[in-house]
């Protein structure tokens, strides 16, 4: 089945690709400037094709210095690309850096050939020639990458609003991130390491008002902290919520 496409930074791409370039510019950390993007039949002739698909793309260097031109092709490789520098004695091309997504299942012809000749070692022109770029990274694929630099798990929001818990109070509909906060509460009264209330009581039994509920469940936090029983979100709750590591904010 052919990959979803989707624009970005003006050009087309499939979702794959712009993964991996993202990951490239925080290795290189700088953001690329995009020449050429992929799903682009017929759009550049020196290009013999392998842009006519998806996976590829081309990076503008121009600008840039010998040094800072190798050091965008290095992290292209290492995230899953055949990437080459390609420069203005090759071709009719001005300096860029040439680079087809490996495996990338809407690969043109033009461009699976020369993953194939990436493989091999070679430069992916029409002269075969040797490899003129960092070696190391033949075999590397995206999915590789990934399963070697996981992705970071989220910062978890530990932000909770007075403004939020006020509303809670009296309230019965609350959405958006307000709605979070009173449901992040709870979930922490839940938790095994607080014990203050049940799982089954972070929403209320069927009937019972939300803002009854919240009352209630608040009181049950101040009653096993040894506060006082008011039912209100106050002062020494959100301390308590503190020692905890979550942010009180007005």
């Amino acid at each position: 089945m052919p990959e979803a496409r989707i624009v970005w930074r003006g050009k087309t791409f499939n979702r794959r690709t712009v993964a991996m370039v993202e990951a490239a510019e925080k290795i290189c950390q700088s953001k690329f400037a995009i020449l050429q993007g992929s799903y682009n039949k017929g759009g550049v002739t020196a290009s013999a094709g392998t842009h006519d698909g998806g996976g590829a793309v081309d990076i503008d260097i121009a600008t840039k210095s010998p040094t800072q031109r190798r050091a965008v092709v290095t992290p292209m490789r290492q995230v899953g690309f055949a990437a080459w520098l390609r420069t203005p004695a090759q071709g009719n091309w001005p300096y860029h850096v040439h680079a087809i997504a490996v495996g990338d299942k809407d690969l043109s012809r033009g461009a699976a050939h020369q993953v194939a000749e990436y493989r091999r070692g070679r430069n992916g022109l029409a002269d075969r020639g040797k490899d003129d770029g960092p070696a190391g990274n033949y075999g590397m694929t995206w999915e590789r990458y990934l399963k070697a630099h996981p992705p970071g798990r989220p910062v978890p929001d530990v932000t909770i609003s007075l403004g939020a818990m006020e509303y809670a109070r009296i309230h019965d509909a609350m959405n958006g991130t307000w709605g979070a906060d009173r449901a992040r509460v709870l979930a922490w009264a839940a938790h095994p390491k607080v014990g203050a209330i049940t799982r089954a009581e972070t929403v209320p039994p069927p009937g019972v008002p939300w803002h009854v509920h919240f009352q209630r469940m608040i009181r049950k936090v101040q009653q096993h902290f040894k506060l006082e029983a008011t039912g209100s979100f106050d002062t020494a709750v959100a301390t308590v919520m503190k020692r905890y590591g979550y942010e009180i904010v007005a």
